[in-house]
């Protein structure tokens, strides 16, 4: 019948990262009774082989455009859950479809193009095809888990306040260059909350694992000895952030120096450059991933096809001037181009590596690049 041998289970978090999905997304399914992934003795979902085919089966059907409330209904009512081979299948074909729409779209894009570098203004027809081709290979998100109209939250877990007190504590990742994680407890709810942005409410979905809902993210705690957290590992979009557990008093002298660069508005040695490098790069479609710390390439990488061609069109950099140094501790600076004046954030470490940043495009629309 095509089924994969796998006695893997995976716990929520595990799940979500290694599909793409969401704890939410799972949790919603799951709601619905697409999925039903089985318990461990602590009552702990397990997510093994049959629920990841049931996952890829609503993932297709999805991309077909039915909701969460079709998809139970065809399953319910087949006699029958086509094959694993039957789905992957029809995936197949599915992606044939689309490579031969983006083909179209791309030859109608690039001979739209040609004519406008031509001097000789589009049609309205030409101008109905470009916009025909690109909704032509637009897709709804598999990750996606349902409309609004369908969203349902999934129910809290209790845990013992003495055991989210092994998670309570500072944690800091890139040397704490860029501020700290601080995690507290408010009866049995854990808060976590990162320099410069406001607190946010954990839910737990595993043991040592909890879900960020407001922004899709998941935490990940590293047990050590003496019962307390040693670390933990935020996942998000894909990419991996870990922290190490410090004391109190490092995250007071962390808190300090970056409270003394926001005071003195001190830039980071070399990010004007940093800066400069990555607008160019990010124009011609060749960012130096070398200079950028492993997350944040994920990130580029993944966005590189949407930001280039703004930046191409945005041109050479005029002028760029240092404002200051934000709450999180990242460079900000004015930039000026030939189309446009943007925003920029950013994070550069004593290592010289980017490890992120955001750019506001304040003419004519707002673009973010960044974990």
């Amino acid at each position: 019948m095509g089924k994969p041998e796998l006695q893997e289970r995976l716990t929520a978090a595990e799940c979500a990262n290694r599909t793409g999905l969401t704890v939410r997304a799972l949790r919603v399914y799951e709601e619905y009774g697409l999925i039903a992934p089985r318990r461990s003795a602590a009552g702990w979902r397990q997510y093994g082989a049959e629920d990841l085919v049931k996952l890829n089966t609503i993932a297709l059907l999805k991309s077909a455009g039915l909701s969460l409330t079709q998809i139970r209904d065809v399953t319910r009512s087949s006699p029958e859950t086509p094959s694993l081979q039957r789905i992957l299948q029809i995936q197949l074909a599915t992606w044939r479809t689309r490579l031969e729409d983006a083909e179209r779209g791309r030859a109608i894009t690039q001979a739209a193009l040609a004519r406008l570098n031509s001097q000789h203004p589009l049609s309205v027809d030409e101008l109905c095809n470009v916009i025909r081709s690109f909704e032509m290979t637009q897709t709804p998100s598999a990750s996606s888990p349902t409309s609004t109209s369908e969203e349902k939250d999934a129910e809290d877990v209790i845990i013992e306040p003495a055991v989210l007190d092994r998670y309570v504590g500072y944690y800091a990742s890139h040397k704490g260059e860029f501020g700290f994680y601080t995690l507290t407890r408010d009866e049995t709810k854990l808060i976590m909350q990162i320099t410069g942005q406001p607190p946010v409410d954990l839910y737990p979905v595993g043991e040592g694992e909890f879900s960020v809902k407001v922004v899709d993210a998941q935490i990940t705690f590293i047990e050590g000895g003496e019962g307390q957290a040693t670390g933990l590992v935020l996942r998000q979009g894909g990419v991996e952030i870990r922290a190490e557990r410090i004391d109190a008093a490092t995250a007071e002298g962390l808190r300090v120096k970056l409270a003394f660069r926001i005071e003195q508005k001190t830039p980071t040695q070399g990010s004007e450059e940093a800066l400069r490098r990555l607008i160019a790069g990010t124009r011609a479609g060749t960012p130096n991933y070398e200079e950028m710390s492993p997350a944040f390439a994920q990130v580029v990488q993944r966005q590189l096809s949407r930001l280039q061609p703004m930046s191409s069109y945005l041109g050479d950099i005029q002028s760029i001037e240092f404002l200051g140094v934000g709450s999180a501790g990242w460079d900000v600076y004015d930039v000026r181009r030939e189309q446009g004046s943007q925003r920029w954030r950013i994070a550069v470490g004593s290592d010289g590596k980017i490890q992120g940043a955001i750019v506001v495009l304040t003419s004519p629309m707002p673009v973010s690049l960044g974990p």
